[in-house]
Order: structure tokens, then C-alpha cells, then sequence
């Protein structure tokens, strides 16, 4: 089994690479910096030293000092702590310190000494030398032309040393940088850690579990959308376990009524000239199941974006009168009329009839079953200038305005909205998902206890 590497562990490695890569760029630039800084500190005492044995020839001339003076005195000043020199006459002969340069044992020949200038390191036994070499004018008895060879032994110590410097010092650097990194990281991934937790808990079905932000940058706001959605995907549960609990009443209810008398039918109970009365009973609690699985699937199919329209020009007006008609029966046990208000005795729309004949019918059974009896439920229909625009107002119970917004939620109970008469909610859900698919809008005022107006547009067709 492969281990994933944790987001942490990629945010920790990724800066520490980069940390050490910016690190060791640094140290390489420094490094050659410092040598060639070093490399031209030796070139500037070379060319003083080179001044300085000038001016100490000139002044041992002008005194007239014994060979054994000036060999002493030039001993004293050609032998330092950091630095020999040496001096080659043109035959290659060595003036003073020989048995010295000898023992450098430098793979360099006298003669490539003498024909140009040298500037460079070289490699005598354990560690390196920087040696420096040019022709000098010495005011000496036997010729004036030598060679001065200044020799560097501390080269090699000197970059030992500020390596040693530098690498600790980067080494301190990456250590320190290391644990503000870890402990950064930390900090930014303990809210991914935390969101990961609560997504467990989610999807164990506990949507009450939330994130706690701490920032206002993006893992802050990704928090916020997080406990944003768990608090939608509670009310999403708490909507299914209703409509569940609701739709299950409405199909066991029906379903015990034609049980129960199916059972009175066949064991003689009920008498024959009784039995035609049950039996319209039965068919309409049928009748009313098969509405209900209806719009459940048709919700489905909605949501799956599995229905597609099919906009033609038709007449609405008549459209209306046809649904209205049809919903005679349930008007006159409601003991409610339907009155069609029309400036045109036919409009003609371009839409799909069978889906907008779904949204009258939902909408005129809500207006129905929420309004009181002997109230009158209208249906408007205007003319625009490219639109169709229909009202279908009653005059029942009305909405809670905080509730208006939620009405067209899937699985949302309509007596939550509007009072305590039994229903799935599912009629309006399918009204604005059939509004939506026809790229129009529907709207809706209401006010408690003074009825409620749903109004859309459809496009106007001319008559054919």
C-alpha cells in the first residue's frame, strides 16, 4: 500500500529544499566573492611590497650599506608571518632566502618564473600557495632588471577559515529557518487537518460539526464555505428526513384506506349497493398515489436534468379554461371558483404546453389547498410588448416572509411555509425547475392572512 504524503510533509520538504538551494546559491557567491577580495588584498601588498624593496635599495645605495647590512636588514623585511619574498636576478639566480624556496617545492620552473608575470595558486604538498611574480627595477652594482616573487602561504588557512565561518553559519541558519518552517507549516495545515476531521464527521452524518477560523486568507475562507456547507447539507438532511416522513404518510395513508376496504369488499361488509360509493373512494386514493409518485419522479428526472422542452405556439388562454374546467370537481368540494381574467380571449405563447399545463396545475392545487372556503382564486393574463405575463393570486393564509425565500427548496414542507394542512412539497420545487428550463423567472408576494401572487412570463407568439 502506497503512504500519501500529507500536505504538511509537502509544505515542510518543498520550503526546506528551497531554503537550502537559496542557501547554498548564497554560499557559492560569497565564497568566490571573499576569494577574489582576498586574491586582490595580496595583490595590493604585493605591489606596496614591490614600492617598499624600491625605496629600501635606493636608501641602502644612498648610505652605502656592506652586502652583509643589506642582507641582514633584507632578511628582516622579506620574512613575514603570512608572506615570503623572494628576488631572481636575469640569469635566475636567487638573491637571498634560496634554501626557503627550495622548500616550497612549488611545480613551477625558474624559468617560467622569469619570462612573465604570474598570478595564481599552486599546490605545495598539504596546502595551497597564491604566488605573485614580476620583473622590478632595484638600484643594485651589478644590474638593475630582477624578478620579485612574493609567495602567500596562508591562502589555503584563510579560505579554510571562512568556509568554516560560512558553512556554520548557514548550517545555524538552515536549523533556525527549519523549525520556523515546521512549526509555519503546522500552523497553516492544522485547519486543512481540522476541515479533513469534520469532513469524516459529515460523512458519518454528523452535519453539526464546524471548523473554527482563525484567518480571514483563503484557508480562512475556505473554513467559512465549509461550515457554510455543513450547515446547508444539515438543513438539506433535516428536509429529507420531513419530506420522507411526510411522503410516507401520504402513500401509507391511501394505501390503508383501499386495504381497508378491499378487505370490507371481499368479506361481504360493506353491501353491494354500497359497494359503488367505496369503490370511487378507492379510485380516488389511487388517483392521488399516482399523482404523488408522479411528481416524484418528475422531481427526479428535473434534478437529473433529464427532461428537455419542446417550446411551440399555442393558445394559453384556452390552455387555462381547459385546466380550469378539468379542476371543477376539486373547486366544488372546496366550495372555491376560478375566475380567468384575459384582455385577449386568446394569447398565444411559445412554449411547452404539457410542462406550463404541470405549473398551472401546481399552482392553482397550492392556491386551493391554502385558501379558505368561498374565496375566489384568480388568474390574470396580460399582454406585453414581447412577453406573456400570468398572475395566479389567491386569497388564503399567506407566507411567512422569511419562509418566501425557501418555497422553491426541494423537499421543503409547505406547512412549515404556510400553515399545518399535510403536503410534500414537491409541487413548487417542479414548478421552478420547469420556469427555469423555459430561461424565465417566477416571482411571488404574500402577505399572512391576505393571500399569496405567483407570477412569470412566457414569449408571446403571434396566432397561426
Amino acid at each position: 500500500m502506497i503512504k500519501r504524503r500529507s500536505v504538511f510533509t509537502k509544505l515542510f520538504s518543498t520550503y526546506l529544499l528551497i531554503l537550502f538551494i537559496s542557501f547554498l546559491f548564497i554560499g557559492i557567491v560569497i565564497n568566490v566573492l571573499v576569494q577574489i577580495e582576498i586574491i586582490d588584498r595580496y595583490h595590493k601588498a604585493f605591489d606596496h611590497q614591490q614600492q617598499q624593496l624600491i625605496s629600501f635599495f635606493q636608501l641602502a645605495k644612498d648610505e652605502n650599506w656592506t652586502e652583509q647590512l643589506l642582507s641582514s636588514s633584507l632578511e628582516l623585511n622579506m620574512n613575514q608571518e603570512d608572506r615570503m619574498i623572494f628576488l631572481f636576478d636575469e640569469s635566475g639566480n636567487i638573491k637571498y632566502n634560496e634554501n626557503l624556496f627550495m622548500n616550497l617545492e612549488i611545480d613551477l620552473s625558474i624559468e617560467e618564473l622569469l619570462s612573465e608575470e604570474t598570478s595564481q595558486r599552486y599546490h605545495n604538498q598539504e596546502y595551497v600557495v597564491y604566488l605573485m611574480s614580476s620583473p622590478i627595477q632595484l638600484e643594485m652594482e651589478e644590474n638593475s632588471v630582477y624578478t620579485m616573487v612574493m609567495v602567500f602561504h596562508e591562502f589555503d588557512s584563510d579560505m579554510k577559515k571562512f568556509r568554516f565561518i560560512l558553512n556554520v553559519t548557514i548550517l545555524i541558519a538552515i536549523i533556525l529557518a527549519g523549525i520556523i518552517i515546521f512549526f509555519t507549516s503546522r500552523k497553516l495545515t492544522s485547519p486543512l487537518r481540522e476541515m479533513n476531521h469534520s469532513a469524516l464527521q459529515l460523512a458519518k452524518g454528523d452535519f453539526h460539526h464546524r471548523v473554527k477560523v482563525k484567518t480571514h486568507d483563503e484557508i480562512g475562507q475556505l473554513g467559512e464555505t465549509f461550515n457554510y456547507m455543513a450547515k446547508e447539507l444539515a438543513s438539506i438532511d433535516q428536509m429529507r428526513k420531513d419530506f420522507v416522513a411526510n411522503v410516507s404518510h401520504d402513500l401509507r395513508s391511501p394505501l390503508t384506506s383501499i386495504s381497508g376496504f378491499l378487505g370490507a369488499l371481499m368479506d361481504g361488509t360493506i353491501p353491494i349497493e354500497q359497494q359503488h360509493k367505496y369503490f370511487s373512494i378507492m379510485r380516488n386514493e389511487t388517483k392521488r398515489l399516482m399523482k404523488l409518485v408522479n411528481d416524484l419522479l418528475d422531481m427526479a428526472r428535473l434534478e437529473a436534468d433529464q427532461v428537455e422542452i419542446n417550446p411551440v405556439a399555442y393558445n394559453l388562454s384556452e390552455q387555462v379554461r381547459l385546466i380550469i374546467a378539468k379542476m371543477e370537481p376539486a373547486l366544488s368540494q372546496a366550495k372555491m371558483e376560478i375566475e380567468l381574467l384575459c384582455e385577449d380571449d386568446d394569447l398565444f405563447v411559445l412554449a411547452d404546453s404539457s410542462r406550463i399545463d404541470q405549473v398551472f396545475i401546481n399552482l392553482l392545487q397550492n392556491a386551493i389547498q391554502f385558501s379558505k372556503e368561498n374565496s375566489k382564486v384568480e388568474v390574470v393574463l396580460e399582454r406585453l410588448e414581447n412577453d406573456v405575463q400570468i398572475h395566479i393570486k389567491d386569497h388564503g393564509l399567506g407566507i411567512n416572509e422569511e419562509d418566501v425565500s425557501h418555497i422553491w427548496e426541494r423537499f421543503y414542507k409547505k406547512e412549515k411555509a404556510r400553515s399545518n394542512k399535510g403536503g410534500t412539497g414537491i409541487g413548487l420545487s417542479i414548478v421552478k425547475h420547469i420556469i427555469d428550463l423555459h430561461d424565465t423567472s417566477i416571482h411571488v408576494k404574500s402577505e399572512l392572512n391576505r393571500g399569496t401572487s405567483f407570477t412569470f412570463t412566457l414569449p408571446h407568439a403571434e396566432e397561426k
